[in-house]
C-alpha cells in the first residue's frame, strides 16, 4: 500500500467527518421522513445506512483524491480474487475460533450477535435473502470502502502500518456497538486491513468479508 505522506490524501478528520455526518443524516431519515411511509420495510432503513456511508466517503476521497488512492484497482483480478477466497477462509476460521472462546471464557450468548440474529429469525430461503444481501453483499461493499480504503489508510498514514491497524480494527468495532462480541468483530476488522494493506485494493477485502458474513448467516440459518 501506497505510504508516501507527501501525497495529498484524506485525513483521519475526514474519516471522522464521515461517520458523524452519516449518524445524523441517517438519524433524520428515519425519524423524519421513512415515517412519512407507513408501508416502507425496515430493512430500507439498513440499506439507506450503508448508500450514506458509501456516498460520503466516495464524496470525501474524490475531493481530496481519487479512487486509485482508495483501493479501486482490479490489476491482475484473477490473483485478487485468489487473495479474497483464502482470507475469507481463514477469517471464517479464525471469527468461529473467536466465538467458541468468548463463548467458553465469557459465557458469551451466541444469540446476541448481530448476525446471527439477522439469520435465526428466517423461517425460510426467501428470509434469509436481505440477510444475505446486506450481510455479503452491501455490508462488504461499504465496510470495505470506509473503514479500510478510507479509515485505515488515514490512520497508517498518521500513525504507521501497526498502530494504523489497531485503531482502526478498534474504530471498526467501535462502530458496530457489539457488546461482548467486540472483540471478534475487532479480530475480523484487523484481518481485513491485513489484507487490504498487502494488497492495496479493495476487493480481495469485499470478498473475504462477504464470505465470512454469507457463510455464518448460512450456518445459523440451516442450523436452527
Amino acid at each position: 500500500m501506497d505510504r508516501d505522506r507527501s501525497k495529498k490524501l484524506w485525513e483521519i478528520s475526514d474519516v471522522l467527518l464521515v461517520f458523524v455526518l452519516r449518524v445524523i443524516l441517517v438519524y433524520f431519515i428515519s425519524k423524519g421522513l421513512l415515517p412519512l411511509f407507513p408501508g416502507i420495510s425496515p430493512r430500507l432503513v439498513e440499506v439507506l445506512d450503508r448508500a450514506v456511508l458509501l456516498g460520503l466517503t466516495l464524496f470525501l476521497v474524490l475531493h481530496k483524491s481519487d479512487l486509485r488512492s482508495l483501493g479501486v484497482r482490479f490489476d491482475d483480478p484473477g490473483r485478487q480474487i485468489l487473495y479474497g477466497l483464502l482470507g475469507g477462509i481463514f477469517l471464517f476460521l479464525l471469527a468461529e475460533g473467536t466465538q467458541r472462546a468468548m463463548m467458553t471464557l465469557l459465557a458469551a450468548d451466541i444469540g446476541t450477535n448481530p448476525l446471527v440474529k439477522a439469520a435465526a429469525s428466517a423461517k425460510s430461503p426467501a428470509d434469509l435473502l436481505w440477510p444475505i444481501l446486506i450481510g455479503g453483499v452491501l455490508v462488504p461493499v461499504t465496510e470495505e470502502t470506509y473503514y479500510r480504503g478510507m479509515a485505515f489508510t488515514a490512520f497508517a498514514r498518521r500513525w504507521g502500518t501497526v498502530l494504523g491497524l489497531l485503531a482502526s480494527a478498534l474504530f471498526f468495532s467501535l462502530a458496530h456497538l457489539s457488546g461482548l462480541w467486540f472483540i471478534q468483530i475487532a479480530v475480523v476488522g484487523a484481518g481485513l486491513a491485513i489484507i487490504y494493506d498487502l494488497t492495496g485494493s479493495l476487493l480481495p477485502g469485499i470478498i473475504a468479508h462477504g464470505l465470512v458474513n454469507s457463510s455464518r448467516l448460512l450456518m445459523v440459518y440451516w442450523g436452527s
